[in-house]
């Protein structure tokens, strides 16, 4: 994210009381006989403003009556390829008539979230590798790397929760300079999808706008009261297809995922997938800098850093216990954590030996 720069361009059902069983219903249910290898990422500048960028994300904004208004917010995204001119993007996400307020503001916030875009990433995973009919089960089992297999109630209905906020958000991007730009890696994308009409279009708009999920949600409930969902998805998810014509998706192995060392969290999750994104970028090419500084970490996170310091320092350990785990599993070899005067303030990772005796 380096080379990227940012800037703003313009401002503006019911909970469900029933409870899940952790082993779904198999007539309803197509389980999966295949674990999947790699979650796949969307790294887009979009999808990483739409987590770390506070006047798109939050989908809303108060009116002076205090009264919750959804006009979307617009921004621009605005990014350096080489020694060309910058290339802009113009995109907004806001909510539907559908949503149910009371329901998101009950488990979480009315923004869409780190956990928000693990879900979704889980869902396209799901998706590329042609599963279509899916359990709230199966996506709780990718977005852990398959570490964990018994999800209690609370985590599916949190996930649930995601989705169907997901189903409510409307996802706009004018990536008409990106066309134009030549940006677009694979424009056979975007004419299947209807968007493009040609590989050699000279275009004077190209708009994506769509729900940025499609599903059909099947339950079923048993004589003994028993509750299972399978969640069919429609289509291709909206931001798959852009980030599959950008080239912008990141493979990241499973094993990667499956951390013992530390507990499933909005927080954690948000951290871990900064540190793949730059780690596996740094291995890749596609990012030069293998230092890490915490502010950045938050900031592009999404997630405020603690003003005690006492809850910075759980912060700090949590992320070393990933680091730690991560070089047991071969993804590093080594890191260290950088001070500036006395206070820590990010750290260095090495991805081999030889790279770190040449310091």
């Amino acid at each position: 994210m380096d080379n990227i720069e940012h800037s703003i361009w313009s401002e503006q059902t019911q909970e469900s009381d029933l409870k899940y069983q952790n082993a779904e219903n198999v007539e309803l249910i197509v389980a999966v006989t295949n674990k999947i290898d790699n979650l796949v990422q969307q790294n887009s500048p979009i999808n990483n403003e739409l987590v770390r960028n506070s006047r798109m994300n939050e989908l809303y904004n108060m009116d002076s009556d205090g009264q919750l208004n959804f006009l979307p917010t617009a921004v621009v995204v605005r990014e350096k390829h080489g020694h060309t001119a910058p290339v802009y993007s113009l995109c907004y996400f806001s909510y539907d008539d559908s949503v149910d307020l009371e329901m998101l503001n009950k488990n979480g916030r009315y923004n869409i979230t780190s956990f928000d875009r693990r879900v979704y990433n889980a869902i396209c995973t799901l998706y590329i590798n042609n599963q279509k009919t899916i359990s709230l089960t199966e996506i709780f089992s990718v977005m852990n790397g398959y570490a964990k297999s018994n999800p209690s109630s609370n985590q599916l209905q949190t996930i649930e929760k995601s989705v169907i906020k997901l189903q409510c958000v409307t996802a706009f991007i004018d990536m008409t300079d990106e066309v134009n730009a030549n940006i677009i890696k694979d424009k056979q994308v975007l004419i299947d999808a209807g968007i493009l009409k040609s590989q050699t279009d000279n275009i004077r708009q190209a708009v994506i706008e769509d729900k940025m999920l499609h599903c059909r949600i099947g339950t079923i409930t048993s004589e003994q009261g028993k509750v299972s969902k399978s969640f069919q998805i429609m289509g291709e998810p909206c931001l798959l297809t852009y980030n599959r014509a950008k080239g912008t998706l990141i493979s990241v192995p499973m094993k990667y995922l499956a951390l013992s060392a530390v507990n499933s969290t909005e927080k954690t999750i948000a951290f871990q997938d900064y540190l793949l994104m730059r780690i596996l970028s740094y291995k890749n090419g596609k990012m030069k800098e293998n230092k890490i500084l915490y502010d950045t970490l938050y900031r592009d996170s999404g997630i405020t850093k603690p003003s005690v310091p006492k809850d910075f320092k759980r912060d700090r350990e949590t992320i070393l216990k990933m680091m730690d785990e991560w070089i047991e599993k071969g993804l590093i070899y080594s890191y260290k954590e950088t001070k500036n005067g006395r206070s820590f303030v990010g750290l260095v990772f090495y991805v081999d030996k030889t790279e770190k005796e040449n310091v």
